[in-house]
């Protein structure tokens, strides 16, 4: 059960809590990313490249115009479990999804692939992420999950930074047409007087 993986460390956190406290009117955070030397790079469907082997989507984020980005996310791990039919290809010496995973982010030198790894190294994942936030931002204002069968769940952790909200959590990888599910960082406005999303609400709005 493979995943691969490049937790963010202290450089990309400072980066993403500074924009969790931004006020996201036009432009802002365009001249955020500007400042934090981002490349813009539209290699996955992203539009930036933070230079620490991670990619920022939507590929909207971050450009000229008059109207306010509304949501930032940075994927950070990418989690596959394997089936029968990916044990066939591998046999007979074919391209398996386990495979592709391998290739994702290979161009990357942070990012580490593990073959064995399991669903319990792709929670540890979540889990780094959201200790390492932790120590900028404190602890987060709510932790919750969201059972989505099999005895498998995602997680989620997220801090209010005054109109804003960071979310650390996992769902579906919508780049690899759902075949794989990957953890990531969700940053964007969010009214202080709302609710905090559900733990399924959570994992539609970090789809990515």
């Amino acid at each position: 059960m493979p995943v691969t993986t490049c937790v963010p460390g202290p450089e990309l956190i400072g980066r993403i809590a500074e924009l969790a406290r931004l006020e996201w009117k036009p432009g802002a955070t365009g001249a955020a990313v500007e400042r934090f030397g981002w490349v813009p790079d539209g290699s996955r469907m992203s539009s930036f490249n933070t230079g620490t082997g991670h990619h920022v989507h939507p590929e909207c984020f971050g450009g000229p115009g008059d109207t306010a980005d509304t949501e930032c996310l940075i994927p950070f791990c990418y989690y596959y479990e394997p089936d029968d039919f990916d044990a066939e290809l591998q046999a007979d010496g074919l391209t398996s999804n386990v495979d592709w995973l391998a290739t994702y982010y290979d161009e990357e030198p942070s990012w580490v692939f593990h073959r064995e790894a399991g669903r319990s190294v792709f929670d540890a994942q979540w889990r780094a992420a959201v200790e390492a936030f932790g120590e900028r931002l404190g602890e987060p204002g709510t932790v919750v999950s969201h059972d989505t069968g099999g005895g498998r769940a995602w997680h989620y952790a997220a801090w209010r930074c005054g109109g804003n909200a960071l979310v650390v959590g996992q769902t579906v990888d919508n780049g690899s047409y759902g075949t794989f599910e990957q953890a990531l960082i969700w940053v964007g406005p969010h009214p202080v007087d709302e609710p905090m999303p559900s733990a399924e609400q959570f994992s539609v709005r970090l789809e990515c």
